[in-house]
């Protein structure tokens, strides 16, 4: 076997790691019925969410900052990723001044917030939970690094009844067989274009055992947290 033909595996399987994220979280999200009525959702239409928020960690979608205050009681934090887990803050950084947010909470009704501003601050900086009848939405910045914060501020404008009827949570579609079915095409025309004719049957072996590993992952999830300290340090290791 050829040295390159390591490097090409050793790419594969950390590929198939960033992959496994993606599967393991949509593939342990719960399926949320319609009429459900113990679960809060953050509803933004501008920039199509319309998602869970857990009390469990920002790994498992839009989190609820517990030592923050409930909607319509003071000042709201939730965090979200732009990347991994769903991204369900990929495209926070569209909104603007004006822009309409809801917070549909189970015994406190829909409250509905109007954006104030967004700024930019270091990964270091920390929030205070007594800023008034306010929501705040941090997440990473800028894309794909986690080296800032980016905040979005939104003032509360008024609390309707809560709303039991919910469309389907964006946060629960069935990605994870889209990721898996993406993992081995992009194996097989790397096998395909692969100039090494004679390790070419190891690259499909370790295409195929990869995938069949997502699968597994999809009908066990492996918790993301613990995919990410690996990769974290994968990427302290090769000095990223």
């Amino acid at each position: 076997m050829k040295f390159s033909t390591l490097f090409v595996i050793l790419g594969l399987i950390i590929i198939s790691l960033y992959f496994l994220v993606e599967v393991s979280y949509y593939s342990s999200a719960e399926i949320v019925v319609e009429n459900k009525t113990d679960i809060p959702y953050l509803i933004i239409p501008k920039i199509n969410i319309d998602q869970s928020i857990n009390n469990k960690s920002i790994s498992h979608g839009i989190y609820y900052e517990p030592k923050s205050a409930k909607p319509g009681f003071g000042t709201t934090i939730l965090f979200g990723h732009r990347t991994f887990y769903g991204s369900p803050f990929l495209n926070l950084d569209k909104l603007k001044k004006g822009d309409k947010i809801t917070v549909s909470w189970p015994k406190i009704g829909n409250v509905e917030y109007t954006v104030e501003k967004s700024f930019i601050v270091p990964a270091s900086y920390r929030m205070s939970v007594d800023q008034g009848k306010k929501l705040f939405l941090i997440t990473c910045y800028p894309l794909g690094s986690s080296k800032e914060r980016l905040i979005i501020q939104a003032n509360q404008t008024k609390i309707n009844p809560f709303q039991v009827t919910r469309k389907e949570d964006t946060s629960k579609k069935p990605y994870a067989f889209i990721f898996i079915t993406l993992f081995l095409a992009i194996g097989l025309i790397l096998n395909y274009a692969y100039p090494v004719k004679e390790d070419k049957i190891i690259l499909f072996i370790t295409t195929i055992a990869l995938t069949l590993f997502l699968l597994f992952a999809y009908f066990f999830p492996i918790p993301a947290d613990h995919i990410s300290s690996y990769l974290s340090s994968l990427n302290s290791f090769f000095g990223s």
